[in-house]
């Protein structure tokens, strides 16, 4: 059943997250599309995050990396984001807060190096989605997406759950009864 059906009203944390992961790994069973996936999401989530701080924030095509207001609008969905991640559990949320970080300071690293951010970003998230669609293609299958708009969120932590085995385990851990809140 996918979490369309909203199935999972009512789940604890742990459960909400487990099967948010194993609807979007129906979705990603062929290794060459899994694959594709361990490259585009990670291109595409930062990318989307660092062009949501530059765009939103009215910086455009700019390459000045000064802090300012410009980061209030990006820095506002970016804890909404984080708090999907957390409904879903403190871990999922401390896990992808890591990544946004380093998201966000490899945007400053490339402002820093008077990059074009903006132009850059848009490149990558391009070529990243035509990568996805070709994995989709070899799989047969449509994107998880498709069924729920919340599973772009669960892309990065399925990435992170196939790179890296043992976080599964313990983003799935039950030991703290404040994950099922």
């Amino acid at each position: 059943m996918g979490i369309s059906s909203h199935s999972h009203m009512g789940l604890g944390a742990q459960a909400r997250l487990k099967e948010s992961l194993a609807h979007y790994s129906a979705s990603h069973r062929h290794p060459d599309n899994i694959r594709l996936h361990l490259i585009c999401v990670p291109l595409i989530f930062t990318a989307t995050l660092i062009l949501v701080w530059r765009l939103l924030g009215g910086q455009g095509m700019s390459s000045e990396p000064g802090a300012g207001l410009w980061m209030l609008p990006g820095g506002l969905l970016t804890l909404a984001a984080l708090g999907f991640y957390a409904r879903l559990s403190w871990r999922a949320s401390l896990v992808m807060l890591v990544w946004s970080l380093i998201s966000l300071a490899a945007m400053f690293a490339m402002l820093g190096l008077r990059w074009p951010v903006v132009p850059l970003m848009v490149a990558i998230f391009l070529l990243a989605w035509v990568g996805q669609i070709i994995g989709h293609r070899l799989e047969g299958r449509k994107p998880a997406f498709l069924d729920d708009l919340r599973q772009l969120l669960i892309g990065p932590l399925f990435v992170l759950v196939e790179l890296f085995p043992d976080l599964r385990d313990w983003l799935l851990a039950s030991k703290s009864s404040s994950d099922d809140a």
